[in-house]
């Protein structure tokens, strides 16, 4: 049984529309069995028909939400972007605040 999150699987690449668009078949450990149109950052090898490759899917709908583990700003990007924000808004303030009971 996978974790809250999903798990992982090894994807078959079965029909190619271009380097950025292509179909897999990948079984998640429950034994549900995905074949999923997506849409991929580009990478550096050629895609080809049967080239397989690992996933991440989510517990929820996983043949709609699966993402390539070697793609780690899908994975955490989003994450990782909110944090930075946050962290520089939380920043921000504490210097606005120190300003003020400053210029008091």
């Amino acid at each position: 049984m996978g974790d809250f999150l999903g798990g992982d699987a090894t994807a078959t690449v079965v029909h190619v529309y271009s380097q950025e668009a292509y179909t897999i078949r990948f079984e998640t450990e429950s034994g549900t069995q995905c074949v999923t149109p997506h849409k991929w950052d580009a990478r550096a090898e050629p895609v080809e028909l049967n080239d397989t490759f690992d996933v991440h899917y989510s517990s929820i709908s996983p043949c709609d939400n699966v993402e390539r583990v070697d793609d780690l700003f899908a994975r955490y990007g989003l994450a990782s972007t909110a944090t930075i924000f946050l962290a520089i808004g939380c920043v921000s303030l504490h210097r606005a605040k120190r300003r003020v009971a400053e210029g008091t």
